[in-house]
C-alpha cells in the first residue's frame, strides 16, 4: 500500500485556534484542490476539515514524497507561511498502511475527540465526493475511501452502537440545557450541518422552542419542518440576533458569523444569551465576546469536555479496533492481489505467446506419440519460469509464500479438470 499517504493536523497538535487557520473555507474546497495537488506533487488528494482536524489524503501510481509534501502544506494554508520545524510539529505524516488505518480509524470515530462519534462518516463521505467534483480523485482515491466507509458501517454496527457513541454535539446540548435551567427560552441553531441536526433533535425532544438559521432559506425551511421550528435566513437573522436566550453556531466560512457589532448588539440587551460556538474557524469573534461580556464557549471547551472521558469511551469500543483490524487484514490481501493483476496478465500474454510459437513448431499431422512428446516439452518449458520465479519468492519471503502459490495452483489445476469433466 505504497501508493498513499495522509497529512494531517488535530487538535491534540495545533490546537483549535490553530487548526482554525489553517482549515480550508467550505466553499473554497473544490476549487482549491487542483492546484494544492499540483504543488505539492500528489496525483490524486482529498481534504477532510472537521471541528478537530485538518487532513489530506493522497494517493499516486508511484510512491509520495511525503514529507515534502508535507513542507509544502505549511507553505501554502496559511498566508504567513510556516517554519519547517513548526508544520512538522503541527502536521502528522503516515504512509503506506499506516495511512489506510488512520483514515479507517478517523471515519469509524475512533480518532475523534468524542471517541466513537458518527458526524465524521458523513463528512468524510463529503470529502471523497468534493475531491471526485474537484478532479482530484482517481482510481486509488476511490478504492480507498470506498474501504474506509464499509469499515466504519461495520464498527458501527458492530461495536460504535448510538448508546455508547456521543456525539461532540451533546456536549454543546448539555451546556444549553443547564443554562436554561428550568426557565423557558428560545435556541437559535445557526446553519444546517449534522452538528446542528444532532442538537436539533435533542432540543425537540425536550420541546424547546428552536428557530434554525442558515444562508439558504430553502434548507432551513426544509429541516425546521422535521425537528418543529421556525426558519429564518442568515441575513435577516444577522440584521437582528437578539430575542434568544442560546446560539449554537456551525457555520463553514472563514469569517465570523456574530462579528463585534453584532456582539454588542447582544450585550446591550442584557439578557446575556449563551453563544456556543462549534466553528472552526469560530463562527463568533472570541476577543469581541469577551470584550463585551459574553459567555462563549468555544470548540476548545467542547473538545477538552469531550477528552476528559475519552479513555474511558475507548475501553468500552475495544471491540471496535478488532473490526478494524480485520478490515486492514482483508484489505492488505485484496490490495497486493490487485496490485499484481498487470502483473498478472503480462504472464498469461507471455504463456500464450510460447503456446503459439510451440505449435508452430508441432509436426503436421503428428502421432500420438508426437503429440505426446510436445506436450511434454511445452509443460516442462511452461514451467521453468514459474520455477525460477518461486526460487527467487522463497529466498524474498520464506517457504510459506511457495507453499500458498503452489496451494492456489493446485486448487486451480483442479477445477481445470472438474471443467474437463463436466
Amino acid at each position: 500500500m505504497n501508493r498513499f499517504a495522509l497529512i494531517g493536523a488535530s487538535y491534540k497538535t495545533a490546537g483549535v485556534e490553530r487548526l482554525g487557520q489553517l482549515a480550508l473555507p467550505k466553499a473554497e474546497i473544490a476549487a482549491r484542490l487542483p492546484a494544492l495537488a499540483a504543488k505539492i506533487g500528489a496525483q490524486e488528494l482529498a481534504y477532510i476539515g472537521t471541528c478537530n482536524r485538518v487532513e489530506f489524503v493522497l494517493a499516486g501510481d508511484t510512491p509520495l514524497a511525503v514529507q515534502s509534501c508535507r513542507d509544502k502544506l505549511g507553505q501554502l494554508l496559511t498566508t504567513a507561511p510556516l517554519p519547517e520545524t513548526e508544520t512538522r510539529r503541527i502536521f502528522r505524516a503516515w504512509t503506506d498502511e499506516g495511512a489506510v488505518e488512520h483514515l479507517f480509524l478517523v471515519a469509524s470515530g475512533l480518532d475523534s475527540a468524542q471517541a466513537g462519534e458518527r458526524e465524521i462518516y458523513a463528512q468524510v463521505r463529503t470529502a471523497w465526493t468534493t475531491a471526485r467534483a474537484a478532479g482530484t480523485c482517481g482510481p486509488q482515491l476511490d478504492y480507498i475511501f470506498g474501504e474506509a466507509l464499509r469499515a466504519a458501517q461495520d464498527v458501527h454496527q458492530q461495536a460504535a452502537r448510538p448508546s455508547n457513541a456521543d456525539s461532540l454535539a451533546n456536549f454543546a446540548v448539555k451546556r444549553a440545557l443547564e443554562h436554561l435551567g428550568d426557565k423557558p427560552g428560545r435556541i437559535a441553531l445557526v446553519g444546517v450541518s449534522p452538528m446542528t441536526r444532532h442538537c436539533a433533535r435533542a432540543f425537540m425532544a425536550q420541546k424547546i422552542p428552536m428557530t434554525i438559521v442558515n444562508r439558504t432559506l430553502e434548507l432551513a425551511q426544509e429541516f425546521a419542518v422535521e425537528v418543529k421550528a421556525d426558519a429564518l435566513a442568515l441575513e435577516f437573522f444577522r440584521q437582528d440576533p437578539t430575542g434568544f436566550d442560546v446560539i449554537i453556531t456551525a457555520v463553514g466560512g472563514a469569517e465570523p458569523v456574530l462579528d463585534r457589532a453584532l456582539l454588542n448588539r447582544l450585550a446591550a440587551t442584557g439578557k446575556n444569551p449563551l453563544l456556543i460556538d462549534l466553528g472552526v474557524p469560530p463562527n463568533i469573534d472570541p476577543e469581541a465576546a469577551d470584550a463585551v461580556g459574553l459567555h462563549r464557549v468555544g470548540m476548545d471547551e467542547v473538545i477538552a469536555d469531550a477528552a476528559s472521558g475519552r479513555s474511558a469511551k475507548l475501553g468500552q469500543l475495544a471491540s471496535a479496533r478488532i473490526v478494524i483490524d480485520e478490515h486492514l487484514q482483508r484489505l492488505r490481501s485484496e490490495y497486493a492481489i490487485r496490485e499484481s493483476a498487470h502483473m498478472l496478465q503480462r504472464l498469461t500474454a507471455q504463456y500464450q505467446q510460447a503456446a503459439v510459437e510451440s505449435l508452430r513448431r508441432l509436426p503436421k499431422n503428428a502421432d500420438e506419440e508426437a503429440l505426446r512428446q510436445w506436450a511434454e516439452s511445452f509443460a516442462r518449458r511452461l514451467a521453468h519460469a514459474p520455477i525460477k520465479g518461486l526460487r527467487a519468492l522463497a529466498a524474498e519471503s520464506g517457504p510459506e509464500a511457495v507453499q500458498a502459490y503452489l496451494e492456489g495452483l493446485e486448487d486451480a489445476l483442479k477445477d481445470t479438470s472438474k471443467e474437463k469433466l463436466s
